[in-house]
């Protein structure tokens, strides 16, 4: 089998997964008129040729790779996701470069290497109603770029589906983001800003969203200590994206649900953080709110806040480290972690390692391990919980700072005096 027939099949059999589930919903508007209609052989001089408030019309077929450099104001639209099909191949499919108020909607960007689209030192570009199958990188917006992604499908990328880069800040809303064999939705480098809105994020080989600098290693399952090249130069994974997750399913990922590197900063309200293969919500040295979402399922632990480079490693790697996780658990729905698959253990609820950390007001419930653990200096407030039938202790606090816990309800865990720390697993 070729090359290119095997993507086909592997993106067909993303569409018919896609299919079981549902389309993403659909929020359209009324569509201008055509100005221009152009067909495989003469869409690139459409596009040269076009004019502020143009609206070229693509006609079924195969595209060869589309360029836009110094554009403005253009819509380019297909007669359908599976009916126009821009391919890229060994190229990307689609590049944009030095341009504005640009709007691709309803066709499909196959196959691009590296990516189906690249955006660059561009405002205001929009994909919504795209089917983006295949390839190396879905989407990816880079050098001070500024656009949306809506109502889109995104599947079956080597690589992450959307990825966002050097001060560049993007809106993804609405879309379906699956079977990915990278991130989902990857924020790397400084000063970008990604608001991620109601999408569901499942079943992708990496995390479902990442923000930060790019790691030099995966770090290891269960451990504390982390691979020595963190430690070669600390500063260097030091980033200051921002996030901010609305209303998303993010579930079944090949690695931890939500992942936020040293410097970075975060918002989560009502999102579904479900079966994950290591922890939901991972914040290393990063600063994030969680209110009023689910975390269910999840291998490891729901949520983890950790120093970095770790908590264990205070007045021996300089005087600006290590960088403490700040955060707030507030309103959420902890409940059924299991255990890490390579050791048996673990299976926690909230793991506060090195953090400053207030969890309140949540239902923490029926993980296989502790429910809430303050350790290795962490400190903060554990107030106003319901924390019940876990199967470690209810509150473990060891090695902690100032650790208040108050007004909490709790029962039916292997222990409930707070502060004991009894670990059922294995």
């Amino acid at each position: 089998m070729t090359r290119t027939r095997l993507c086909l099949l592997v993106s067909l059999v993303a569409v018919a997964a896609l299919a079981a589930l549902g389309a993403p919903p659909a929020h359209r508007i009324a569509a201008a008129a055509c100005t221009r209609n152009a067909g495989p052989a003469d869409i690139q001089a459409a596009i040269n040729a076009a004019r502020p408030g143009d609206v070229i019309c693509m006609a079924p077929g195969v595209y060869p790779p589309l360029l836009f450099q110094n554009k403005a104001g253009i819509t380019l639209r297909g007669a359908g996701r599976h009916e126009t099909i821009v391919a890229g191949g060994t190229k990307d499919s689609m590049l944009i470069f030095s341009s504005q108020d640009l709007t691709f909607e309803n066709f499909m960007l196959f196959y691009g290497h590296p990516s189906n689209a690249y955006v660059w030192q561009s405002q205001n570009i929009v994909f919504q109603q795209m089917d983006v199958g295949g390839g190396g990188i879905g989407i990816h917006y880079d050098v001070g770029s500024v656009g949306r992604i809506t109502d889109s499908i995104i599947y079956a990328m080597a690589g992450d589906a959307v990825l966002v880069r050097r001060r560049s800040n993007l809106v993804v809303q609405r879309n379906w983001i699956v079977q990915n064999g990278g991130v989902g939705v990857s924020t790397v480098g400084e000063a970008a800003t990604t608001a991620i809105v109601q999408n569901v994020i499942s079943d992708n080989q990496g995390p479902g969203v990442f923000a930060g600098q790019t790691p030099c290693s995966l770090l290891p399952p269960g451990l504390v200590d982390v691979p020595v090249c963190y430690l070669a130069d600390l500063p260097a994974f030091v980033g200051d994206a921002n996030i901010i997750l609305d209303s998303n399913v993010i579930q079944a990922s090949g690695s931890t649900g939500i992942v936020m590197f040293p410097g970075t900063r975060g918002v989560m309200r009502n999102n579904h953080i479900w079966r994950n293969k290591l922890t939901g919500l991972f914040v290393w040295g990063a600063n994030m709110s969680s209110d009023g979402d689910e975390y269910s399922g999840n291998e490891e632990h729901a949520i983890e806040f950790r120093a970095y480079p770790d908590p264990l490693k205070y007045g021996v790697v300089g005087p600006y480290f290590p960088v403490r996780a700040v955060g707030l658990i507030n309103n959420n729905d902890i409940h059924d972690s299991v255990v890490l698959a390579e050791t048996g253990r673990l299976g926690g609820g909230v793991l506060a390692q090195g953090a400053n950390l207030d969890v309140t007001n949540s239902r923490i419930h029926d993980n296989r391990g502790i429910g809430v653990s303050f350790v290795n200096t962490s400190l903060g407030h554990i107030t106003g919980n319901s924390i019940y039938d876990n199967r470690g202790s209810a509150i473990c606090i060891y090695r902690a700072g100032a650790v208040i816990p108050s007004g909490n309800t709790i029962y039916g865990n292997v222990d409930n005096t707070p502060g004991v720390c009894r670990e059922t697993t294995p």
